[in-house]
C-alpha cells in the first residue's frame, strides 16, 4: 500500500469494444464470479455488463476480470453478496483505449446515503434509516486543445448521442480506478495570457472500483 500521487497518472477512454459474450450466471459473493462458457477473456480485461436480467445492480457496471478459468471469471473488487439473483446478461470487453493526455486532475465524488425518517408517534427520539446512496461522480480537469484529441472526440460523441463511456485511470504504481458513466460536455475556459483549461463530469453507473495493480 502506498500514497496516491499526482504524477504518472494515465486517464483512458474506451475507444473500441470486443464482441459481447453471453453470461449465464453470477454468484452472490465477494467478489462475484461470472459463468460464461468458453468465454476466451484474459485476466485484467476491462468491460461492462448490459442487458442484465434480475440482477439490476449489475447493469452498466464496469468490471475487471481476475482469476479467469475456461468457463468462469471473477468480477474483481465487486461485492455482489446482497444483489438480487442473476438470470441473464452480456459482458462487453474493451478492445482498445484512447489516452486523455490533456487531463490535469481528477476527483472521485461520493457522499453519504440519504436519511429516511422512520419516527413514529410513540417515539421521543427521531429514528432514521439509510436510504439510497448518491450517484457517484467523477470530475476531470483538462488543458484545452485547439483540436480535440481522439479521447476528447469519444467523449463529445457520447454526449451528442446520450451514450456512456468506460474509463480506466491507472496510477503510477499500476493501481487502477475503473467506471462507466455518462460524460458532460467538455468545457473550455480561455483567459488573456493564460493556458486554456476545461473540465467535464461523469455520472457513474454502478460503482467506481479501486483495484490494486
Amino acid at each position: 500500500m502506498s500514497n496516491v500521487k499526482g504524477r504518472g497518472v494515465r486517464v483512458e477512454i474506451a475507444a473500441t469494444y470486443g464482441t459481447p459474450i453471453t453470461v449465464t450466471a453470477v454468484t452472490l459473493a465477494s467478489p462475484g464470479v461470472a459463468t460464461s462458457a468458453a468465454h476466451g477473456q484474459s485476466n485484467d480485461t476491462v468491460g461492462y455488463f448490459s442487458s442484465v436480467g434480475c440482477m439490476v445492480q449489475l447493469e452498466d457496471q464496469a468490471i475487471r476480470i481476475k482469476n479467469k478459468a475456461t468457463d468462469t471469471f471473477e468480477l474483481q473488487g465487486l461485492n455482489t453478496t446482497n444483489y438480487t439473483a442473476f438470470t441473464s446478461g452480456t459482458f462487453t470487453p474493451v478492445a482498445t483505449w484512447a489516452t486523455l493526455s490533456e487531463s490535469t486532475s481528477y476527483s472521485l465524488g461520493g457522499g453519504a446515503s440519504e436519511k429516511l425518517d422512520v419516527t413514529t408517534l410513540i417515539d421521543i427520539v427521531r429514528k432514521e434509516e439509510q436510504g439510497y446512496l448518491p450517484v457517484q461522480s467523477v470530475t476531470t480537469n483538462v488543458i484545452a486543445q485547439d483540436t480535440p484529441s481522439a479521447a476528447q472526440l469519444l467523449l463529445e460523441s457520447a454526449v451528442q448521442t446520450q451514450g456512456k463511456v468506460t474509463v480506466r485511470i491507472t496510477l503510477a504504481n499500476g493501481a487502477v480506478r475503473i467506471f462507466r458513466g455518462e460524460p458532460s460536455t467538455p468545457g473550455e475556459d480561455v483567459q488573456l495570457g493564460a493556458v486554456g483549461t476545461g473540465s467535464l463530469d461523469f455520472a457513474v453507473k454502478g460503482f467506481i472500483l479501486k483495484l490494486a495493480a
